[in-house]
């Protein structure tokens, strides 16, 4: 499937979401990830495709981040192809109405041994009633994670952005 037809298929599945996004919704997420997840959208794609569309920077065609500089900057381009408005935000700040929170955390190596880049990045996204959640891989389980996403990954805080689907 073309990448445009992907992102025609996320935008519908966000579409029909209801914000805050809610916790409850685990079973939407199956064989999906943390960006997925955090987006809200429940079209799937399998991760062996080529192309995967829910890695970052992907929808965009933005390069593949090689600092949190850089994550920042695909993921904001992957949200304007999306239709969703980005601000920067804060752990305490307030979701206002047809707003939700996400935090990015994001990590760059490269492999001496294997010569090769070495790029992950993970979301979390903050439910209706303040707690967090987040899907810990692909065919992991959503989890709940209380007042914060700090301890949810081993990878660099990148930020905290408040989401708002205005759609195209």
């Amino acid at each position: 499937m073309e990448k445009e037809r992907k992102i025609q298929l996320i935008r519908e599945s966000i579409k029909q979401n209801r914000y805050p996004l809610k916790y409850e919704w685990r079973s939407l997420y199956t064989d999906s990830n943390c960006y997925s997840y955090a987006l809200g959208s429940g079209y799937k794609e399998t991760r062996h495709s080529e192309g995967y569309i829910y890695n970052l920077g992907c929808m965009s065609g933005y390069d593949p981040p090689k600092d949190k500089k850089e994550a920042e900057e695909a993921f904001r381009a992957d949200m304007e192809v999306l239709g969703i408005k980005v601000r920067k935000s804060s752990l305490e700040e307030q979701i206002q109405e047809g707003e939700w929170k996400v935090v990015l955390f994001f990590d760059y190596e490269f492999d001496e041994i294997l010569k090769i880049p070495y790029r992950d990045f993970h979301f979390a996204r903050q439910n209706g009633d303040g707690s967090w959640s987040h899907k810990e891989f692909i065919e992991g389980p959503v989890r709940n994670l209380g007042s914060t996403p700090k301890y949810c990954t081993y990878l660099d805080l990148v930020g905290y952005y408040m989401l708002k689907f205005e759609g195209i």
